[in-house]
């Protein structure tokens, strides 16, 4: 049997040779087997070395220089990176293997695509087994830097060079902050391993809050939380569809690991700290129904997928800040509970967050358009397809027995079990988090409804979509299997639930697959159970009955045929369906002071007379997203200002510079005299 040191080498050495092998000049189908085989066989190995950590012993590897603690290689897999590396193999696997026939639209620049495919995996990789601050950093920028090459890998086009130039941006402002907390925890230890990082109890409280908050701000950028999303649903949407479900279900999840690093492994958060996991459950709540509003009146497919994981990525703050919060007050089980949903969720939304952007790729794929207003009647045309992202879905609206409704309803369970807390304040404030979250699940209902219901059903809206066609084998087979672990994960949610106990040392007992879920309180009385067999059971039953009911009652019906009525149109076609900006207006309208919507109405008036106007009248609505508006419009705009200020010491004089190197020493020597 390999030894854990085997197996990481074996990965490391599958994605280096997928990237060299991109560079083997072949053409067609061979070339793309080339490139993402490798990547799947190191995928493989991945849930191999998860599976063996978590049931066995953790690896450790240190590559020291000795003259220089900083630069060196220091790799740890314990339980926490186990698990973080078995969503990325699990995702992974499926993605390389729908990326052998999606790869077809990157024919002509397959060999740079492969590189950043594979490297972009390894990368992801390193950064989860990274223990020291410089290979952390060297393994997070080059994780950065493929990604945002990926992102205008359609660089022709100048929508992907803006967007992928402002992913870049506020990737390295997240970067700098996440820096930022690497160097005053080593003010702290006087060490830049992550092995000393773990015995800050003593630290200064000030330093410890303020690495803190720019951690927060630095994974929280990366992760895509408000008000740091800007980035999120521009660079996710141009990305090609393969990366943008890497993206968006493992990247999103890296930054999410290294938060679970600086909360629960590096720091014990007591009540002088339970602020922390306020903000943090306080940010959860505001990302997921922000995110969630916007995605529901989005037409582009991917754009409203982007802004929808901006919501589960709030669910997820949502957990992780409650368990914080718990921990502080010494409530084991419930910080257990919170913790166990918030990272099932970290796996269900990988899951079927990669379903659904395969999806979109697929019917980009066909379509060439990823307009729903230009789709509607794929579900025969693309039957398999259909299928799939029918219960990508269901899972991401979080209805039963699929895996996105187990971990809302304990996130659920969760909130409300904060009114054990006995700080009747903090007890008042995370039970109104109930509220956004209640709110979230709803409209994401009627975002699934929306973007499945306007894209694969009712008629054909354009010629794209009347010759639209099913898509290769290997993208259906990559799509199956993510959708047989939604599936799966739903009806047998124990499975997962058990991994992330082992994973996180959560005090659970081990049940059975079968077993229903338990929620005890504080005093040890069950607060609530759950029995997926037993709504399969019942949902089964309901199913039954119906069908039967209507076989009954409709047994020879007398039938009479009416012509539908049209409204005085005189004909019904695809111009009256109810398209995806009708179908999503009451909630524009509900929510319009978030929106800012602006109507513009183009009336051409008629030749003959001015009181009638052409046909060719068209109408225009439009909605502002409210951050950008009064958020970074206006910090882009201090900044350009300031910077201008800045340039004109520019002053191509040598003494002048040579003055202000004289003021920086000087300075530096006050900052050393007084400052020890």
């Amino acid at each position: 049997m390999l030894e854990n040191s085997s197996i990481l080498q074996f990965i490391v050495v599958s994605y280096l040779a997928g990237s060299a092998l991109s560079f083997v000049p072949r053409h067609g189908k061979l070339s793309s087997v080339l490139i993402f085989v490798p990547s799947m066989t190191a995928a493989v190995f991945e849930i191999i070395l998860s599976l063996g950590v978590l049931f066995g012993n953790p690896l450790k590897i240190t590559i020291t220089n000795s003259s220089f603690d900083l630069f060196g290689f220091d790799i740890l897999v314990d339980n926490i990176s186990a698990f973080f590396i078995l969503v990325i193999g699990l995702v992974s696997f499926a993605v390389a293997m729908y990326s052998i026939g999606y790869a077809k639209e990157y024919h002509k620049k397959k060999t740079s695509f492969g590189f950043l495919f594979n490297t972009f995996l390894l990368s992801m990789f390193l950064v989860v087994i990274a223990n020291n601050v410089f290979s952390f950093l060297v393994f997070w920028e080059i994780m950065s830097l493929t990604s945002f090459f990926l992102v205008i890998f359609d660089h022709e086009k100048s929508e992907n060079l803006k967007a992928g130039l402002l992913y870049l941006t506020m990737t390295h402002f997240g970067t700098a902050f996440i820096f930022g907390s690497f160097l005053l925890s080593s003010v702290q230890t006087g060490s830049f391993s992550f092995d000393s990082f773990r015995h800050l109890e003593n630290s200064n409280s000030l330093i410890k809050n303020a690495s803190f908050v720019f951690a927060l701000i630095g994974f929280g950028t990366k992760a895509g939380m408000v008000p740091f999303h800007n980035w999120l649903p521009k660079a996710h949407p141009v990305a090609p569809s393969n990366v943008s479900a890497l993206m968006s279900a493992v990247m999103l999840k890296v930054a999410i690991y290294g938060l679970i690093r600086i909360t629960f492994d590096f720091n014990t958060v007591t009540q002088e700290y339970v602020w922390w996991g306020v903000l943090i459950t306080l940010i959860g709540a505001a990302s997921s129904v922000i995110g969630v509003l916007y995605a529901v009146l989005e037409n582009d497919i991917k754009k409203a997928l982007a802004f929808s994981s901006i919501e589960n990525i709030g669910i997820i703050f949502v957990g992780i800040g409650l368990a914080m919060v718990f921990n502080a007050y010494n409530l084991a089980s419930l910080a257990g509970l919170a913790l166990t949903a918030s990272m099932f969720h970290v796996l269900n939304h990988a899951i079927f967050k990669s379903l659904l952007f395969m999806g979109s790729g697929s019917i980009l794929f066909s379509t060439k358009t990823k307009n729903m207003e230009f789709l509607g009647g794929l579900a025969k045309k693309m039957p398999y397809t259909s299928v799939l992202f029918l219960i990508g879905s269901l899972s991401i609206a979080g209805l039963p027995p699929f895996n996105g409704f187990v971990s809302e309803w304990l996130t659920l369970q969760a909130i409300m079990m904060s009114s054990q807390i006995p700080d009747v304040l903090l007890k008042v404030l995370l039970g109104i988090v109930i509220l956004p979250v209640a709110l979230t699940a709803g409209v994401a209902a009627v975002t699934a409804v929306k973007i499945f219901g306007i894209s694969f059903l009712s008629r054909p809206r354009s010629d794209s979509a009347s010759n639209a066609f099913e898509v290769p084998r290997t993208m259906i087979a990559g799509m199956t299997l993510l959708a047989l672990f939604a599936i799966s994960l739903g009806v047998l949610p124990l499975i997962g639930i058990n991994l992330i106990s082992l994973a996180f040392d959560i005090q659970a007992p081990q049940r059975g697959p079968f077993d229903p879920i338990s929620i005890q309180n504080t005093s040890g009385e069950s607060f609530a159970n759950l029995s997926i067999l037993s709504i399969i059971m019942l949902l089964g039953i309901v199913a039954i009955g119906t069908y039967l009911f209507i076989r009954i009652l409709g047994k020879n019906p007398q039938r009479k045929i009416y012509e539908t009525w049209d409204c005085g149109f005189g004909k019904l076609d695809q111009k009256t369906q109810y398209t995806a900006a009708s179908l999503s207006q009451p909630i524009r309208t509900i929510f319009k002071f978030l929106y800012k919507p602006t109507l513009t109405v183009n009336r051409e008036p008629h030749s003959q007379s001015n009181k009638f106007v052409k046909k060719s009248s068209s109408v225009e609505s439009k909605t502002i997203d409210v951050f950008e508006l009064w958020f970074y419009l206006p910090a882009t705009s201090f900044c350009i200002k300031f910077f201008e200020k800045i340039r004109r010491m520019q002053t191509g004089k040598v003494n002048a510079y040579l003055l202000y190197i004289m003021i920086a020493l000087m300075l530096l020597l006050i900052f050393a005299r007084f400052g020890s």
